[in-house]
C-alpha cells in the first residue's frame, strides 16, 4: 500500500483546493454529521474528517477497514463514497453502541431545509444514501470493549482502523491498544479528537504520547473548521492523529494492565470537577 504523500495531512488540508472532493464530502455530511446546538443554529461539525478519509483511500488503497464509533455514518460513507470514485473492493466494518435502528435526535438538511427530527441511522441510510454505498458497511452494535476482543480473537485484521469511539482515558487507551494488534502489515491508523482545549480530548493527548513509542510516523495535525468551517475554537481547532510503521513485535494485548488505566481515566475525570480546583473565580 501507497503511504501518504509529503508533506503530509495538515499542509493539504490547508491549502485544500479540490472542489469536487469538498463537494462529495459537503453532501454526505448534511445527510451524516450535522451538528444541532443549543441557540437552534446548525453547523458542519468536523467535516473535514471525511476528507481525510477520502485522502487516506485514495493513497492507501485499503481493502478492509475497521472503523470505531459510527455516529450518524459520516466516517464510514465518506470511505465507501471514496471506495467508488477511486475504484477500490472496500469492506467496513464500524462499530457503536447504538443500534441503527435506534431512534436519535438527528440533525440533518435535505434540499436546502434545514432540520432536527427523532430518526434512527438506519431511516436516514435508507432515505437518503446510495444503497450501494451501504452494501460496503457491516455495522456491529456494542460496547468496545466486547466487540474488539471478539475481532482479534477471530483474527481479523484490517488495513486502515479509524478510531472516534468513546473519548475518556481508558477507552482510548483499550481502543488504540486493541486496533494496533489488529493492524494488517503495512496498515495505518488515524485517531479523532485531539482536543488539548476540551476536557474530552485527554485521552486522546495522553495516549499519544505512547504513540510516539510504538509507531514510526506520527502526525498530528488540525482538522476542524479548516475547510467547512464551525470550528468551536478556531485558534486551536480539534485535530486527528495519523499512524503508520507499527513498531510492535509482541501483539498480545495485556488486559491486566488496562486495569490502571481504567483507574486513571476514572481519577483524570474528576479532575475537571470545579468544586475540586484550588481557585474558584466567584
Amino acid at each position: 500500500m501507497e503511504t501518504p504523500a509529503s508533506p503530509g495531512f495538515g499542509p493539504w488540508l490547508k491549502t485544500f483546493h479540490d472542489p469536487a472532493r469538498r463537494e462529495r464530502i459537503w453532501q454526505l455530511g448534511l445527510l451524516t454529521g450535522l451538528r444541532a446546538e443549543a441557540d437552534g443554529k446548525f453547523r458542519p461539525a468536523n467535516f473535514e474528517r471525511g476528507l481525510v478519509l477520502d485522502r487516506l483511500v485514495e493513497l492507501r488503497q485499503p481493502r478492509t477497514v475497521l472503523e470505531l464509533g459510527t455516529g450518524r455514518g459520516l466516517g464510514a460513507f465518506a470511505l465507501a463514497s471514496a471506495a467508488r470514485a477511486y475504484g477500490v473492493d472496500i469492506r467496513i466494518d464500524t462499530v457503536d453502541l447504538t443500534p441503527p435502528a435506534q431512534p436519535i435526535d438527528y440533525a440533518i438538511e435535505v434540499n436546502g431545509a434545514q432540520k432536527q427530527l427523532r430518526a434512527s441511522c438506519e431511516e436516514i441510510w435508507k432515505a437518503h444514501l446510495d444503497p450501494a454505498l451501504a452494501a460496503r458497511i457491516t455495522t456491529h452494535t456494542g460496547f468496545t470493549t466486547a466487540i474488539l476482543p471478539q475481532l482479534a480473537k477471530a483474527g481479523r485484521q484490517f488495513d486502515l482502523i479509524f478510531i472516534d469511539a468513546g473519548h475518556d482515558l481508558f477507552s482510548v487507551a483499550h481502543d488504540v491498544s486493541y486496533a494496533a494488534a489488529m493492524l494488517a502489515p503495512g496498515g495505518a491508523m488515524l485517531l479523532d479528537d485531539f482536543a488539548p482545549l476540551e476536557d474530552f480530548g485527554i485521552g486522546t493527548c495522553i495516549v499519544h504520547s505512547h504513540l510516539r513509542r510504538l509507531f514510526e510516523k506520527v502526525e498530528v495535525f488540525p482538522t476542524e473548521g479548516l475547510v467547512y468551517g464551525g470550528a468551536v475554537f478556531p485558534e486551536a481547532p480539534r485535530g486527528m492523529i495519523f499512524l503508520e510503521g507499527s513498531r510492535l513485535r509482541d501483539r498480545r494485548v495485556r488486559r491486566g494492565r488496562l486495569a490502571f488505566w481504567k483507574i486513571a481515566g476514572a481519577v483524570l475525570d474528576r479532575c475537571h470537577a470545579p468544586s475540586l480546583f484550588p481557585l474558584r473565580a466567584d
